[in-house]
């Protein structure tokens, strides 16, 4: 039995495997060549906050967060897509689904922007999913130094954020 951990032998072999491949995980992340702190820093992220409100009928709201990136200026772009049912793809609204860029600032911190489309709600009985789909720049002058695209997505609901009271993938508006 040469080679096997006395640990595997007792009655917890699934406890010390487990304790194996982690030590054998850490040591591989920590001996990674090139493995820098700018390969771990936070990613930008988007969701629907805002989706067929009673107050304004028809309307997507778009909010979008994005972290520093060497100090260089943030930028964003919004745009609404479609689900076409009859091709099973998502699809660019054309008019009137498109922010442009927009500067949110100089750099420094993280930040957040938005945006809220409105669009003629669909006849009875039928509906329309849409999302959000986002391109983010940092930008030094003229010169684009990252860049990254991202889809809306859930998961960042505050209670205390009113701005966050709803965070959506999708959002269906329906009648």
């Amino acid at each position: 039995m040469n080679g096997v951990p006395a640990s595997i032998l007792s009655g917890r072999p699934r406890r010390a495997l487990l304790a194996t491949a982690l030590a054998a995980l850490v040591s591989l992340v920590a001996a990674a060549p090139g493995a820098t702190a700018a390969q771990f820093r936070p990613a930008p992220w988007a969701t629907i906050n805002a989706c067929d409100p009673p107050q304004a009928p028809g309307s997507v709201g778009v909010r979008v967060s994005v972290p520093n990136r060497a100090n260089a200026a943030q930028w964003m772009r919004i745009r609404i897509q479609f689900f076409d049912g009859t091709r099973g793809a998502w699809s660019l609204v054309r008019r009137g689904g498109d922010a442009g860029f927009v500067r949110l600032s100089d750099g420094g911190g993280r930040v957040f922007g938005g945006t809220t489309f409105t669009f003629s709600p669909p006849t009875a009985g039928n509906q329309v999913k849409l999302r959000g789909i986002v391109t983010v720049e940092w930008r030094r002058g003229r010169r684009v130094v990252s860049k990254a695209q991202i889809l809306t997505h859930a998961n960042h609901r505050s209670t205390v954020d009113p701005l966050f009271a709803v965070s959506q993938a999708t959002c269906v508006i329906a009648r």
